[in-house]
C-alpha cells in the first residue's frame, strides 16, 4: 500500500504523468467502447444473415422433401438429407418429424425415434433459439403440408405429414466474431500506444522542454542574473508566462537601479553626515572656546569705548558675526549629535500653541498674519515635544522669512486622518522655485544670506526618528505648504505635560 502511495505521489508530480494518465485511461475506454459497439454490430448482422441463409435453406430443403413425397420417392428423404447436409457447414442436423412430433427420418441418427417438439405443433415456419437450451444454435422448423384433410385431426394438424428440424451452429460465426474481436482489440492497443507516444514527444516537445528552460531561466534570476531572457518568440500559454516574466524581471531591473541609486544617496549622505560629524567635533574643541573668549573681549570693548560711535558701531558688527558663527556652530554639533529623543504621549496642539506664541512674538509689528486652525479633538502622539517643537519652529520661521517684507499670511492647520496625526504649514510666499526643490533638505543647502542650510536636514531626521513623513507642495498662485505625519500615541498612553518631564 506505502509502495503504490509513493508511486502516485512521484507520477502526480510530473507533468507528463499527469496529462498521459487519464488520457491514455479515456483513450483506452474510448477505443473499447468502439471495439465492442463493433463487434456487437458485426455479430447481429451476421445472425440476422446467418437466419434469413438458414430460414431460406429449410424452405428449399422442405420443398424437396414434399415433391420427393409426392411423387412417392420416400426411400429417397434419407440419402437427399445427408447429400443437403454435407454441403451446409453450419448444419448440425434435418430430422424429419410426424405429426405426432416422433423423428422417423435423421441425419443424426440419436435423434430417430425420439420427440423433439413435445405438445408443440407449428403451423409455419418458426425460428426456435437455443434448442433444449443450447445457446450456440438455433433450430427452424418448417411445417409439411400433405393437401388431404384427416379426419380425425383439428384445425391445421389435416394438411400436414409432419415437420422439418433443421438444426444449426452458430459456432462458426461466434469464431469469427471471437477473431474479430481480437483482431480488433490488437489494432485498438497499437493505435492507444501510438497515440500515447505521440502524446508523449508532443507534451515533451510543446510544454515540458520549454516549461523546464522558463524553470532554469528563473532559477538563474533567483540566483542574481537579472539580464537573462525566457521570451523565445512563442505565441501560446508557455509564451505570455514567459514575456510576463521577462517584464517582471525589466521592472525588478528598474527597482534595482533606483535602490542601487537610492542607496548610493544614502551612502554619500551617511558619508557626508560622518565628515561633518568629525568636523564638527574639531570645531566644537577649536572654535567654540575661542569664540566664547572673543564674544567676551568684545563685550568688554563695548564697554570702554563709551562715546565713540564709530567704533562702536564696528564692535556691535563684531559682536554680531561672533554670535551667529556660535549659532552656526550648535546647530551643527546638534546636526552632527543629535539629542537621544524622550519619547511619551504628546500633546501636539500644545507644541504648536507654544511655536506659534514664539512666531507671534518674533513677528509683532510686521505684516505676517499667523493663523491657527488646530483640531481641538487631535489625539496624543508618541514623540518628544522638545525636539517636535524645534521642527515646527524651523519651518514657521523659514515660513516668515519667506514672506518676509511682502506681507503674508501663516497657517498652521492639525488633524486626524487614516490613523495618522498630520500638521500643515501654509504660508503665501512665492513659493520654492523648481530648480532648488530636490536640494531643501540636503545638509548645507540655503538661499538665505544668513542661513546654514541646516535646519530642514535636521528636522527631517527629527520627523524620521519619530516614524514619521514630512513633505510639502508648492500651490499653484503661489505658496508652500510643508506636511508632517506622525504617529499617534498607542491606545491607553496618556499625554505628559512637558513641564512634568
Amino acid at each position: 500500500m506505502r509502495l503504490a502511495v509513493s508511486a502516485f505521489r512521484r507520477l502526480d508530480q510530473n507533468l507528463r504523468a499527469r496529462v498521459l494518465v487519464p488520457t491514455a485511461f479515456l483513450f483506452a475506454v474510448t477505443l473499447a467502447a468502439m471495439v465492442v459497439a463493433t463487434v456487437k454490430l458485426y455479430a447481429s448482422e451476421a445472425e440476422r444473415g446467418q437466419i434469413d441463409r438458414a430460414e431460406l435453406f429449410a424452405a428449399n430443403v422442405a420443398s424437396g422433401v414434399t415433391n420427393a413425397m409426392l411423387l412417392g420417392e420416400q426411400y429417397q428423404i434419407p440419402a437427399m438429407l445427408e447429400v443437403v447436409s454435407a454441403h451446409s457447414r453450419d448444419l448440425e442436423s434435418i430430422s424429419l418429424m410426424r405429426r405426432d412430433g416422433r423423428v422417423v427420418v435423421s441425419t443424426n441418427r440419436s435423434l430417430v425415434g425420439v420427440r423433439l417438439w413435445e405438445g408443440r405443433h407449428f403451423d409455419a415456419p418458426t425460428l426456435v433459439k437455443n434448442p433444449l437450451g443450447k445457446p450456440d444454435s438455433f433450430a427452424v422448423v418448417h411445417p409439411m403440408p400433405n393437401g388431404e384433410r384427416c379426419a380425425g385431426c383439428h384445425g391445421s394438424e389435416s394438411h400436414l405429414n409432419g415437420w422439418l428440424d433443421l438444426r444449426f451452429t452458430r459456432a462458426p460465426a461466434l469464431a469469427v466474431q471471437a477473431n474479430l474481436a481480437r483482431t480488433l482489440g490488437v489494432s485498438a492497443g497499437g493505435a492507444l500506444l501510438v497515440l500515447l507516444v505521440i502524446a508523449w514527444w508532443l507534451l515533451g516537445r510543446e510544454a515540458v522542454s520549454p516549461l523546464k528552460r522558463l524553470v532554469a531561466t528563473m532559477r538563474r534570476a533567483e540566483a542574481g542574473d537579472l539580464a537573462v531572457r525566457a521570451d523565445e518568440g512563442r505565441p501560446d500559454e508557455v509564451g505570455v508566462a514567459a514575456r510576463s516574466f521577462d517584464a517582471t524581471l525589466a521592472a525588478l531591473r528598474r527597482s534595482q537601479l533606483e535602490l542601487e541609486a537610492f542607496y548610493r544617496e544614502r551612502m554619500v549622505r551617511a558619508d557626508r553626515f560622518a565628515a561633518v560629524g568629525e568636523m564638527a567635533t574639531g570645531l566644537a574643541h577649536e572654535v567654540k572656546n575661542p569664540l566664547a573668549g572673543l564674544s567676551g573681549a568684545l563685550e568688554l570693548m563695548a564697554e570702554d569705548l563709551g562715546d565713540d560711535v564709530e567704533k562702536a558701531e564696528l564692535v556691535a558688527d563684531m559682536r554680531h558675526q561672533v554670535a551667529r558663527l556660535a549659532r552656526t556652530m550648535e546647530s551643527l554639533l546638534s546636526y552632527a549629535r543629535p539629542p537621544k529623543a524622550r519619547m511619551r504621549s504628546t500633546d501636539l496642539n500644545s507644541t504648536l500653541e507654544r511655536v506659534l506664541f514664539l512666531i507671534r512674538q518674533q513677528t509683532r509689528g510686521g505684516a505676517v498674519d499667523v493663523r491657527e486652525q488646530l483640531d481641538p479633538a487631535l489625539p496624543a502622539v508618541h514623540a518628544d515635544p522638545s525636539q517636535l517643537e524645534q521642527v515646527f519652529l524651523n519651518i514657521c520661521l523659514n515660513a516668515c522669512q519667506a514672506m518676509n517684507g511682502e506681507g503674508g499670511a501663516l497657517t498652521v492647520r492639525s488633524r486626524a486622518a487614516d490613523g495618522r496625526v498630520t500638521v500643515e504649514v501654509e504660508d503665501t510666499g512665492p513659493g520654492i522655485p523648481e530648480r532648488l526643490r530636490a536640494n531643501i533638505f540636503k545638509p548645507f543647502f540655503t538661499t538665505k544670506r544668513q542661513g546654514n542650510g541646516l535646519g530642514l536636514a535636521i528636522s527631517a531626521r527629527i520627523v524620521a526618528e519619530h516614524g514619521g513623513h514630512i513633505g510639502y507642495r508648492c500651490l499653484p498662485g503661489g505658496g508652500t505648504v510643508f506636511t508632517v505625519t506622525l504617529q499617534p500615541a498607542r491606545p491607553g498612553e496618556r499625554a505628559v505635560p512637558e513641564h512634568a518631564a
